[in-house]
């Protein structure tokens, strides 16, 4: 059978968990963002700080080779040839200096015969930039002023560095640290929903008791769950409990109510039939009919006390065996008219209690039974609707004029006086369609020509 849809109370369950999923997810996302842009900007300076460290040496060895040699050029030439290292004497080594005394300039032989971009210091003493170099290099340039004395020229020296391969080495680390931590989020996000769906289920399987609950099934939630979830379960098993002892007594006090009755009204009647016997049959009559009718209210209440409290069942109605077996029984019942039963159901086994099936339609096909000519028809569909059993019961009897069909299920209700029954059939069918809410419809059977009565009943979870 298709599964019905959920509850009201299990969408809500889901729309905690969505919510809890969402902030939480919500809340990882936030700190992997914070991450990232942490990646973004913290190695590059801390690999800037290193090297501006060595440049910084860099800068100060050449500056005192530029003050040794004084102010002849080819002096501070000469002094500053591989004062700073060989990698300045390289070509396009991607280590530069360059040293501007007054008008006099001097460039390290790395710069070969391009024209390297070096920035001269700017105001203050120090100024760091980031300049193209040759071959595709970037360059971080280090410029610092130095002042001898007052009368004396200043010496401004920029030394400059190629961080293309540190920068390459960055952009690596950070794309692996990203992916990193984008699966670290992603399992933690899987982890919080397994720990949320766990915490939650005690919730859900509160919900499945309730349902097992209303079907008249024994029902005891067990396990732990947590803190703030146990006292709901705890109530849910004592609720059940409860109930199980309150349907109990109300289905004793109905018994006993019975019994006690049944000899008054043997009495009654035994009375009555003295009476006739005598000659009085007008009192003797009036006397039956109020027999008849405190029976057939006693009978109509035990059904109702039998449905109220059930008691825990686990027996689910197999149509088409149990059916056959209710109407060939019906067939010999009314064998005097040769009824032919016809049954158009499904071989399936619905989630509802037997005994109700069996009750509900037993009224249904005596009914039929006792009006039809020669032919009664039972048919099941249970894929109408998803969740519900639908059926029909038509005959092809007289039929009842439109305006009683509104009547029909009325206690002591008969429309034909000179049939048997009491009436109670059709009332006690509303009573287990409404036990189930469900729908009850009467009309003219579209193919017999008789009454067709149709009935809607929601299924529970299997």
């Amino acid at each position: 059978m298709p599964e019905p849809e959920q509850t009201g109370a299990f969408l809500a369950m889901n729309s905690l968990l969505r919510r809890l999923s969402i902030s939480l997810a919500a809340v990882l996302l936030a700190a992997g963002a914070l991450l990232a842009v942490g990646l973004q900007d913290f190695p590059r300076g801390l690999v800037e700080d290193y090297v501006l460290s060595r440049l910084r040496h860099d800068a100060d060895l050449l500056y005192v080779r530029a003050a040794e040699a004084g102010p002849d050029p080819a002096a501070l030439e000469a002094a500053t040839r591989g004062a700073a290292g060989s990698t300045y004497e390289l070509p396009l080594s991607g280590h530069y200096f360059l040293i501007q005394r007054g008008e006099q300039s001097n460039r390290s032989r790395s710069t070969w015969d391009e024209d390297v971009p070096l920035p001269r210091s700017a105001a203050g003493t120090e100024s760091v930039t980031h300049v193209p170099g040759p071959a595709g290099q970037r360059l971080l340039a280090l410029a610092r002023r130095y002042a001898d004395a007052p009368d004396a020229p200043e010496i401004v020296v920029t030394v400059a560095e190629d961080i293309a391969a540190i920068d390459g080495a960055i952009a690596a680390f950070r794309t692996r640290m990203l992916a990193g931590v984008a699966f670290a989020l992603g399992v933690m996000l899987i982890l919080q929903r397994r720990l949320l769906v766990r915490g939650l289920a005690p919730l859900h399987r509160a919900v499945d008791a309730c349902r097992r609950l209303e079907r008249g099934e024994a029902t005891t939630l067990d396990g732990d769950a947590p803190a703030e979830v146990q006292p709901m379960i705890d109530a849910v098993n004592r609720l059940a409990h409860h109930h199980t002892q309150r349907l109990g007594r109300i289905r004793r006090a109905a018994g006993n109510l019975s019994h006690a009755l049944k000899t008054p009204l043997a009495v009654l009647s035994q009375t009555a039939d003295e009476i006739a016997a005598q000659g009085d049959e007008a009192h003797a009559g009036e006397l039956r009919i109020h027999i008849d009718a405190m029976r057939s209210t006693m009978e109509r209440e035990l059904h109702r006390a039998r449905l109220a409290g059930a008691g825990p069942t686990r027996e689910y109605f197999e149509a088409r065996g149990q059916l056959g077996a209710l109407a060939a029984a019906l067939q010999r019942l009314h064998a005097d008219k040769d009824i032919a039963i016809e049954l158009d159901v499904p071989d399936c086994r619905f989630p509802v209690d037997r005994e109700d099936m069996l009750e509900l339609f037993g009224n249904l096909l005596d009914n039929a039974c006792k009006w039809a000519r020669r032919h009664v028809r039972v048919s099941i569909d249970g894929a109408v609707a998803p969740g519900e059993l639908s059926c029909h019961v038509d005959d092809d009897g007289p039929g009842v004029p439109d305006d009683m069909l509104h009547r029909l299920g009325t206690a002591g209700l008969r429309a034909d006086e000179n049939r048997p029954g009491h009436g109670l059939g059709l009332a006690i069918v509303g009573d287990i369609v409404a036990q189930y809410d469900g729908t009850l419809h009467y009309g003219r059977a579209p193919a017999l020509g008789g009454l067709r009565v149709s009935v809607r009943l929601p299924l529970a979870d299997d």
